[in-house]
C-alpha cells in the first residue's frame, strides 16, 4: 500500500488524525484502498475495494472517511 497523495484531510475534525493508502498499480482482480482515523484511543479502519480494472473511485472513499472522521470527533 501506498500513501494516497490526493488525500488532503478535507473535513477533518479537531484532535483526529487521518491516514489513506491505495494498493498501487498493477493491481490484481481488486484494487483496495484503506484509511485509518484515529481520535484519542480509538482507531477506526475504513477498507474499500472493487473488482474490475476501473480501481476503486477515490472521491466515494474520500466521502466515506469524512464522513467517518465526522463520527469520531
Amino acid at each position: 500500500m501506498d500513501l494516497d497523495e490526493s488525500w488532503s484531510g478535507d473535513g477533518k475534525v479537531a484532535n483526529t488524525s487521518s491516514y489513506v493508502f491505495s494498493e498501487p498499480k498493477p493491481h490484481g482482480a481488486a484494487q483496495a484502498r484503506l484509511g485509518n482515523l484515529i481520535s484519542g484511543d480509538t482507531v477506526a479502519l475504513v477498507v474499500q475495494s472493487r473488482k474490475a480494472g476501473a480501481g476503486t473511485p477515490h472521491i466515494p472513499f474520500h466521502q466515506t472517511l469524512i464522513l467517518q472522521n465526522q463520527l469520531l470527533g
